[in-house]
């Protein structure tokens, strides 16, 4: 396989105004699904976070280097944790909004009839390499130029989207380009390389050029799920939670099982 410059993509979306990155990277797993990609060690970090907020509470006389140095752990832990259950909340109001759009990536298979995992996380703004509202990371297994691959491993796909108002409309159009590179991958990335590699000067173009197959996936993904929202609203009662505010309320209901655990830590 040719080896492909580590970013080769930011493409602004004329719908939305956003931005998105596709990269070519390495990394394998066999069961279809679309899931939390921060789902993999969420058992441990909330034991671990158990485990150390018992730490302190059962050493007041501990060195202040050393509190500190287990704060920033517990820290790093509720951030997992924090986004872990954002992911979730907001991957259960995807499915709600537009459940046509999720089964077909939570069933999708390449050109091989591989089941292949897409994981989604969603993170803080600006929380990525490159300062994009949605990146989708594309890349090819070495020995497979039809197994897609990320950093969860062979047939996997990683996409990774900011936590903005319209996050959930973000992520529609990210899984529309998966939608169309996972059964056509080894031709897109051919595609790609013969369109895009020569004009990385203008990369506002990548990923959306005129005759690009995965753009216009991934523009009919979007479309359809402005239409699926616009017909959520008008049939249930109230509207989906800002994703910024539902940070927050998240975040408060953790903060006060924390103040629990503390307490019954103490007694």
């Amino acid at each position: 396989m040719k080896n492909y410059a580590r970013l080769t993509a930011t493409v602004a979306m004329k719908n939305y105004g956003l931005f998105f990155i596709i990269y070519f990277v390495t990394v394998s797993n066999v069961f279809g699904e679309l899931r939390n990609g921060y789902a993999k060690n969420n058992f441990q970090t909330r034991e671990s976070l158990k485990n150390l907020l018992f730490l302190l509470a059962e050493n007041k006389d501990m060195a202040p280097s050393h509190r500190r140095g287990i704060k920033l752990r517990i820290e790093r832990l509720e951030f997992d944790i924090l986004y872990y259950e954002l992911t979730e909340n907001l991957l259960n109001q995807f499915r709600i909004i537009a459940p046509t759009l999720y089964n077909e990536i939570d069933t999708i298979k390449d050109n091989k009839g591989r089941a292949v995992h897409v994981y989604v996380k969603f993170v803080p703004e600006g929380a990525t390499e490159v300062k994009a509202w949605g990146t989708t990371y594309m890349s090819q297994a070495e020995d497979d130029l039809d197994a897609y691959r990320s950093e969860y491993g062979n047939l996997t796909v990683s996409v990774k989207i900011w936590i903005v108002n319209n996050a959930l409309k973000v992520l529609a159009h990210e899984l529309g380009h998966v939608k169309y590179q996972v059964p056509h991958l080894a031709s897109y990335c051919k595609f790609y390389e013969r369109h895009y590699y020569s004009s990385m000067r203008n990369p506002h173009t990548m990923g959306h050029g005129t005759n690009d197959p995965s753009g216009k996936s991934a523009t009919k993904y979007g479309n359809i799920f402005r239409k699926a929202y616009s017909s959520f609203l008008k049939t249930q009662k109230g509207k989906i939670q800002n994703p910024i505010l539902l940070v927050e309320s998240i975040r408060r209901n953790l903060n006060n099982n924390k103040i629990k655990l503390d307490s019954t830590t103490v007694l």
